[in-house]
């Protein structure tokens, strides 16, 4: 067999899981992704996709998360990938550094046809599912990256398409599967430097789109009979180093879906910046901190590269500032909360463009990493007063991250946020949960469709 065939071999024959720590690994996320997607559904630029929807029109079968509507399999993946994805809201993983559950969990229940009840989709064949896709989309980022986002790719959409394709795949247990990641693979693309634009969020749903089109395409009989990753023309040829890092030989033994795990979100910007939020606010509340005697702040990476995906030094729109370390900086030392508002389209004040004028960054440091730290990046912020005295504050693993997460009472309130309502987010979170038991789909998307 290729290397392409013998991935598709390993999926199509993965058992159910019922592994306890993975089976709730996978319910945090989706819960996780619930809330993100709940979260952003009445926001401008979703209710702008929406009209496009339905001016475009289609054969109503899949649901649109909070929307109370249904619309097309493909329009419901553009949809509810840009929704999840919209607050950069929703859920990291190192090994992809990228976005999996939006685009995964959007394409799985996009597939869903709810004009069809008669085809009962098991929960736990769901969850195995979802697992499958963040291995998939993990093995291509641990075999990929960094040089692959640091080229200026958006791996949230390069590899997420193929994965939600290998989850979709699964779920249905299409005969097609080589031929699907194929497809899904031909579609790949994406530039990091839509990052400050609506079209980053844009790309979680474009992938989850393609995933969708590659199989119904295959069921529509079209045919893709070619190795993804052909050792000269293949994916990872392209688009990476090669196949030498891609290794199958620990499938199914650990997931990565429980480690390193997924690193999930309170805030609604980068998770590269979470180290420079959590920095600030500790050194907002040290006993000696004063914005007025600030002179001069140095901002240290490592390892380089590490501050790839916080593209903009001085942003001029506070949408901007998701990828910026110095805009989240300069709100955390200004004492100002680090709200979705914060992060809106709209011009950023004088006194906070201010305080980033005294920032810059540095590469040159070399501290011996913490030994859970994700790669070895750690990030030390160090001011200078006008006084010469000096204040530092390093992190290396910030707060949601898997090796600092958050509590499940903390996950539930943020689903409880979103939702707006206690009742419906337990009737909700019930329902998730129980797809460990074999919940079918069905009946799950169609209770919550009117309430949602």
């Amino acid at each position: 067999m290729n290397l392409g065939q013998q991935l598709s071999f390993l999926i199509r024959n993965t058992p159910i899981i019922s592994n306890p720590q993975v089976i709730d690994c996978a319910i945090n996320g989706i819960t996780d992704y619930f809330a993100c997607t709940l979260q952003a559904c009445h926001e401008d630029d979703v209710h702008k996709l929406l009209a496009w929807i339905v001016d475009e029109g289609g054969n109503a079968r899949a649901w649109l998360i909070g929307q109370k509507k249904l619309a097309s399999a493909r329009q419901a993946a553009l949809l509810n990938g840009f929704q999840a994805h919209c607050l950069d809201y929703d859920d990291v993983h190192s090994d992809v550094r990228g976005h999996p559950s939006a685009v995964i969990l959007s394409a799985l229940i996009a597939s869903i046809r709810l004009d069809n009840a008669e085809q009962k989709i098991d929960g736990r064949r769901f969850l195995t599912a979802y697992v499958i896709g963040i291995e998939v989309m993990a093995l291509l980022g641990q075999s990929i990256n960094p040089q692959h986002y640091e080229k200026g790719w958006h791996a949230t959409i390069t590899l997420g398409g193929i994965a939600a394709t290998a989850a979709i795949c699964y779920l249905y247990d299409e005969p097609f599967l080589s031929q699907a990641l194929t497809l899904a693979a031909t579609q790949a693309s994406g530039m990091r430097l839509l990052m400050g634009t609506p079209i980053k969020f844009l790309h979680a749903g474009i992938a989850a789109q393609h995933a969708i089109q590659a199989v119904e395409w295959l069921r529509a009989g079209i045919h893709a009979d070619q190795d993804f990753l052909d050792d000269k023309l293949g994916f990872l040829a392209i688009y990476g180093q090669g196949n030498t890092r891609f290794d199958l030989s620990h499938w199914g033994k650990t997931w990565k879906i429980v480690h390193p795990g997924l690193w999930f979100k309170n805030y609604s910007y980068c998770s590269a910046a979470a180290y420079i939020a959590d920095a600030g606010q500790l050194l907002y509340r040290n006993a000696n901190f004063s914005v007025d005697k600030i002179e001069s702040i140095t901002i240290f990476f490592s390892p380089p590269q590490s501050d790839a995906a916080l593209i903009y030094q001085m942003p001029l729109l506070a949408e901007q500032g998701r990828f910026s370390a110095e805009y989240v900086l300069a709100l955390t030392l200004l004492g100002l909360p680090l709200s979705f508002e914060q992060f809106s389209a709209k011009p950023i004040a004088n006194g906070i463009k201010n305080l980033m004028q005294k920032m810059k960054r540095s590469y040159q440091i070399q501290l011996t990493p913490h030994p859970q730290a994700y790669n070895q990046r750690y990030v030390v912020v160090e001011i200078v007063n006008s006084t010469g005295e000096k204040l530092n504050q390093r992190i290396d693993l910030p707060k949601g991250s898997p090796k600092n997460p958050y509590s499940q009472r903390e996950l539930s309130l943020k689903l409880v946020k979103a939702v707006g309502d206690q009742k419906t987010a337990d009737n909700l979170l019930k329902d998730i949960c129980a797809l460990a038991v074999g919940l079918d789909l069905h009946t799950f998307l169609l209770s919550h469709l009117l309430t949602l």
